[in-house]
């Protein structure tokens, strides 16, 4: 998956042209052997890694961000639909890191994005936070009589964190270089639920409606019921998966994606495609020590965490990217 956002020899348009005349030389918008030769050396002075390929770290000190290629004004256009709703300074690391890494994380937690950003705000945990929070329903709602009141966070996506800075997210992992090469998208998930006589609950006491339980074929880091993904946010999920890849060239069939696809082609398909496909999702020793790159999970990377799972409607966003 070529990122429109990352450059590198053989590419043309509008956007090398710019490439070039930032870099004083001839802009012919054609990344030809003389433009990748000039990219080499401006990435040696500026202590990048020299590749020849532009990517943010190397925008960045071109000061240019190319999204501005595409934006303007008018706040129907871009990304308009991420809402910031910034950590204040301290509470992240404030430092610019090249990307590697998506992860998909879910709170444990209540529904309303802002209402965890605060919180991230207020603990004595140090800088621990997500890029992205993405708002869910409270579990406690029958969706089937939503009101737009019950909808009013679901889907909606803040930004915490801007994608060039970082914050710990993941946790005793076996790479801290994961922390800090990786953006975090946080998902407003209760997580796993008990029954009890019939009814669910959620772990801090909450009763989850029925409509909004989702029942595993098989367990999942112990648990067989876990507060459904919405559509929306499943929705929000993938575009900002989408926007991701461009801006930081990430390959989105790596990861977890790449790990299902395998899955299906060893002939499991309708295993992996149903709920109860914990496999995939469980941890592995190579993913914790961070050996492999893309989108993955915070299950992945930790046996005591269960977010993601392996609801339905999340596997076949993530096999349809």
């Amino acid at each position: 998956m070529q990122s429109k956002y990352v450059l590198k020899i053989g590419q043309n348009g509008d956007l090398v042209r710019i490439l070039q005349e930032l870099l004083n030389i001839d802009a012919d918008g054609v990344f030809g052997p003389n433009t990748r030769t000039s990219v080499v050396d401006f990435q040696k002075k500026n202590n990048l890694k020299s590749d020849g390929v532009v990517g943010p770290m190397t925008w960045l000190k071109l000061d240019y961000n190319p999204l501005e290629l595409e934006a303007d004004t008018d706040v129907t256009t871009g990304a308009s639909w991420i809402q910031q709703y910034p950590l204040p300074d301290g509470e992240y690391v404030k430092e610019v890191t090249p990307k590697e890494w998506i992860f998909l994380h879910h709170t444990a937690g209540r529904h309303n994005p802002k209402k965890v950003i605060d919180q991230w705000s207020r603990d004595q945990r140090g800088r621990v936070g997500t890029h992205y929070v993405i708002g869910g329903v409270s579990s406690t709602v029958n969706m089937d009589l939503a009101t737009e009141e019950d909808l009013k966070w679901d889907g909606k996506i803040l930004q915490a964190i801007k994608d060039e800075y970082w914050g710990y997210h993941l946790g005793s992992v076996k790479s801290s270089k994961m922390h800090k090469g990786s953006i975090s998208i946080e998902l407003c998930s209760a997580g796993y639920l008990e029954e009890k006589d019939g009814k669910f609950y959620t772990w801090y006491g909450a009763e989850v409606h029925e409509s909004q339980v989702c029942r595993l074929d098989k367990e999942y880091k112990n648990y067989k019921y876990y507060h459904k993904y919405s559509d929306e946010q499943i929705k929000s999920t993938k575009a900002l998966l989408l926007l991701l890849s461009d801006k930081h060239g990430i390959n989105l069939k790596e990861g977890i994606v790449k790990m299902l696809l395998e899955s299906t082609r060893h002939g499991a398909s309708q295993y992996y495609l149903v709920p109860g496909s914990p496999d995939v999702f469980n941890y592995k020793e190579d993913i914790s020590r961070g050996k492999i790159k893309g989108v993955l999970t915070h299950g992945q990377v930790r046996t005591d965490k269960s977010d993601v799972f392996p609801q339905r409607e999340l596997i076949q966003m993530l096999l349809s990217l």
